[in-house]
C-alpha cells in the first residue's frame, strides 16, 4: 500500500478488521471469504506523530509493525 498515511480513518478501520479477522466480505456478498495475506505499506509521513494527533489509528499502526 503506497502512502498509507493518506488513508482516511474510515478505511483504516476496514483494513484493520480484515487483518484481524483474516476475512473479507465482497460488496453485496453474504458469505465472508477467508484470506491469507501479507501487507507491505509505505509512507513519507511520520505515522507515530500522526497517531499522537489522532490522524492514524494506533491499533492499525501496531498491527502493521508486527
Amino acid at each position: 500500500l503506497d502512502e498509507i498515511g493518506d488513508m482516511p480513518l474510515n478505511l483504516q478501520v476496514k483494513l484493520l478488521r480484515a487483518l484481524q479477522d483474516m476475512k473479507i466480505c465482497r460488496v453485496g456478498g453474504i458469505k465472508p471469504i477467508k484470506m491469507d495475506i501479507r501487507i507491505m505499506a509505505g509512507t513519507n509521513r511520520n505515522l507515530r506523530e500522526m497517531v499522537e494527533k489522532g490522524q492514524f489509528r494506533q491499533d492499525l499502526y501496531y498491527r502493521l509493525n508486527v
